[in-house]
């Protein structure tokens, strides 16, 4: 500094560059949070909580007791795979616990057939739409990684319900998961899964054909609100019976083949009354 140079008073200063915070406080609840049953399979139990850090529910699924080790091993799977997937239309899991055998996952508000069965009055063609497609594109997403769920039904997917009336669909429940890269199933394995192909005879074969078929009920569920297949009789018939056709030369051979064809209905024009 010159020896000439007026001096400055400072009256005020800021800095110019600051330390990010490099951690953050949350609370923590000294007590057990209480846990309800919102649901029950065959491997095992679902419960949900409200966290009391976050103030938002999660869900808490826990193998029976009792539980076989093959069983058991499929459970664990589940996580592993599901831990490895990040997709809007997948359901998120979080926490395994070894001690207790359960992984912790996000919450969803209800089931697809619950839903539809609930809405099927007033649920419009535009929303059936949006949500086949969004169950089409979760299917799809799994296939593009080498996985087949094998499980498919109206309980295995799940539905998150937001106050504006939107909904997101979420694949759940992949105990019957198979990384078609790997040998998961046994040469004998017996027949499993809520709906299964009749032209499928042996499970270790089942292939995205076979998925194919599987999506034929959800969809005509989605679409008509019954759980049986409908005739071929409108747009939406058609492509439900071109995935369950038991020709499976005639059968949709990946779902991108579905998507392109939902993607592409419109909504049935309104009949007049006499």
């Amino acid at each position: 500094m010159p020896d000439d140079f007026d001096p400055i008073r400072v009256v005020t200063y800021d800095p110019v560059f600051v330390y990010a915070a490099s951690n953050i406080r949350l609370e923590k609840q000294p007590k057990p949070v209480p846990l309800k049953m919102v649901g029950s399979g065959s491997y095992a139990h679902v419960y949900s909580y409200l966290d009391p850090d976050y103030g938002i529910q999660f869900a808490v699924k826990r193998a029976k007791r009792g539980l076989g080790g093959r069983d058991l091993e499929r459970f664990k799977q589940e996580y592993e795979v599901l831990k490895g997937l990040s997709y809007p239309y997948v359901v998120e899991v979080y926490r395994y616990d070894a001690t207790l055998n359960e992984y912790r996952m996000e919450y969803c508000d209800t089931t697809l057939r619950e839903y539809v069965s609930r809405k099927n009055s007033t649920l419009s063609f535009a929303a059936r739409k949006r949500i086949a497609l969004q169950f089409l594109y979760g299917i799809n997403f799994l296939h593009h990684q080498g996985l087949l769920h094998r499980d498919i039904s109206l309980q295995n997917v799940l539905v998150k319900v937001f106050d504006a009336g939107a909904v997101l669909v979420k694949l759940s429940d992949f105990g019957l998961v198979k990384d078609q890269s790997k040998e998961f199933t046994r040469t004998q394995t017996e027949m499993k899964g809520t709906l299964v192909d009749p032209m499928l005879e042996s499970f270790k074969d089942y292939a995205v054909v076979n998925e194919v078929y599987t999506i034929a009920w959800v969809l005509a569920y989605i679409f008509k609100g019954r759980e049986s297949l409908p005739p071929a009789s409108d747009d939406v018939g058609r492509i439900i019976h071109k995935c369950a056709i038991n020709d499976l030369g005639l059968r949709y051979q990946t779902v991108a083949e579905v998507i392109a064809d939902v993607e592409r209905l419109e909504a049935p024009s309104v009949q007049p009354t006499a």
